[in-house]
């Protein structure tokens, strides 16, 4: 593996110094459509608490792409390192032979990932709209989205960056494009894309490379881009309890062969490693993004969305509504869907959009007075809080959706008894130390008592991390300063009964 004769140019980043670049990264990354990350947070309110943390979608973008080279880099010098020790076949040892082509796109969808985030990042997705209506807006221009999206489906942002990526490759030149095959990158980006599988050409045998090439930038336990921003949010906010030795997962990885497919395997001596990784997310989660004032401003800016909703009707509130585009032609169309997200960063999204939006479309009050306390910083106060951390869970159990819309629902139905619901919101947050272990192609290889290693799933890895599963629900509730009164002690034990019966 000899990429690194490509990385011409260079950024200097806090967190892991020097950053090389392509050329053809270059291209991307001077792209309008990639350079508006500059003005799309990380974390969209945590600088309200945390006021150094106005790091950006840009800089994480850049290092998920700096750490995942850095692991398809340390994965192939282990498949060397560790040849004679696993030689029952598993390890896959001619990683040096992925071509360059491929080390690319492996490169770009690393840097991509995030691309397709709209203003206020994840709270953006509350105004996205459905698959019906994009497609009414912009026609089938982008049928490999439109087709992996069931109807009646809201757009998600990754869907929006398999069609910026398009869009901006689509605007490179010939010798560009012909450099690297855009549908692999958006295949790594997202695996239910295409024809899902990479297949590259390994001594006259094709093995498929997209399990591995996924794996590295999003998975469970590990990845690229959780890697980067534990470091990175850990940085900003000057919490340090995000903190981690990335090293010694690297020295943790080998790539595995299994019906001819390559996957991200760690060895079994790495758990501790592991363990120290989901310490430092979880410590991170509690101390950081579940931050009171930043979950308030959270909750504040979703109640605005919701009395939108119920005000002009569910399928008539999205991002379409506010910035109707009403030319004929469809590359006019697309343009203005371009403008609209080039043209909203966080802070005009909120200080602009928003509250133009609110005044056509003649919102109530509470909706208002909710987006200037967020403007002016003046969050809701929490008046009440509820912790539960389930026991004698596995790595394979996962949080209870069901329990937690229920829980939303008995809650809001007992106080709208007792006190206005425009006055409380009902916040409930939760967290998974293994998030999505089940949906992860991530191996294990386990030493057997006879001394030979074997490939398992590293879901079956229960018996060594079961004690380490941690999956925690965070139920609170805010109210405006005004009203904060209403709360009565009567009404918090009421609340109080709800969370202990449905939870016990």
């Amino acid at each position: 593996m000899n990429f690194d004769k490509f990385l011409v140019g260079k950024i200097l980043d806090p967190i892991h110094g020097i950053i090389r670049l392509s050329e053809i990264e270059l291209q991307f990354i001077d792209h309008p459509l990639f350079q508006r990350l500059r003005n799309i947070k990380q974390n969209t309110f945590l600088y309200k608490v945390f006021p150094s943390a106005m790091h950006s979608r840009f800089e994480h973008s850049l290092g998920v792409m700096h750490l995942s080279y850095e692991m398809i880099k340390n994965i192939s010098l282990n498949s060397y390192r560790y040849r004679s020790k696993y030689s029952d076949g598993h390890v896959f040892d001619e990683m040096e032979l992925i071509p360059d082509c491929n080390i690319q796109e492996l490169r770009l969808a690393a840097l991509l990932h995030d691309i397709g985030h709209g203003p206020m990042s994840h709270q953006f997705d509350s105004f996205m709209c459905s698959k019906e209506e994009l497609f009414e807006h912009i026609g089938n221009e982008f049928p490999f989205v439109f087709n992996m999206i069931e109807s009646g489906k809201k757009i998600e942002h990754e869907h929006m960056s398999l069609i910026f990526v398009s869009i901006i490759y689509n605007s490179l030149s010939d010798k560009w494009k012909s450099s690297i095959n855009i549908f692999n990158v958006m295949n790594i980006i997202e695996s239910e894309f295409y024809n899902k599988e990479i297949l590259v050409d390994f001594s006259g045998v094709q093995y498929d490379v997209l399990p591995i090439f996924t794996s590295i930038i999003s998975s469970c336990p590990i990845d690229a881009d959780r890697m980067d921003y534990l470091l990175r949010d850990s940085y900003f906010t000057g919490v340090k309890c995000g903190l981690y030795d990335y090293n010694r997962l690297f020295m943790s990885i080998v790539p595995v062969v299994v019906d001819g497919k390559i996957y991200l395997s760690y060895k079994e001596s790495g758990l501790d490693s592991i363990v120290e990784f989901i310490s430092a997310r979880s410590s991170l989660f509690g101390q950081v993004y579940y931050h009171k004032t930043n979950r308030s401003f959270s909750a504040m800016l979703s109640k605005v969305c919701d009395i939108a909703k119920n005000q002009k009707g569910h399928d008539e509130f999205n991002l379409f509504t506010m910035n109707e585009p009403d030319a004929a032609n469809v590359e006019t169309k697309i343009q203005q869907l371009i403008d609209f997200y080039i043209t909203n960063s966080d802070d005009y999204f909120l200080n602009e959009q928003l509250p133009d939006f609110i005044s056509n479309s003649k919102l109530d009050s509470v909706g208002e007075g909710l987006i200037n306390s967020i403007i002016n910083r003046k969050p809701w106060h929490k008046v009440y809080e509820y912790k539960y951390y389930p026991s004698g869970k596995t790595i394979n159990d996962v949080v209870d959706r069901e329990l937690v819309n229920h829980l939303i629902h008995e809650i809001s139905i007992f106080l709208k008894g007792k006190i206005s619901e425009d006055d409380f919101i009902v916040d409930v947050m939760t967290d998974n130390a293994f998030k999505d272990i089940i949906k992860s192609q991530v191996k294990l290889l386990r030493k057997q008592p006879c001394g030979v290693y074997e490939i398992c799933n590293f879901e079956e890895s229960g018996d060594k991390l079961d004690r380490y599963q941690s999956i925690k629900y965070l139920v609170r509730i805010f109210s405006s300063e005004s009203k904060t009164v209403s709360f009565s002690q009567d009404i918090i034990d009421g609340i109080e009964n709800i969370n202990r019966k449905m939870m016990s």
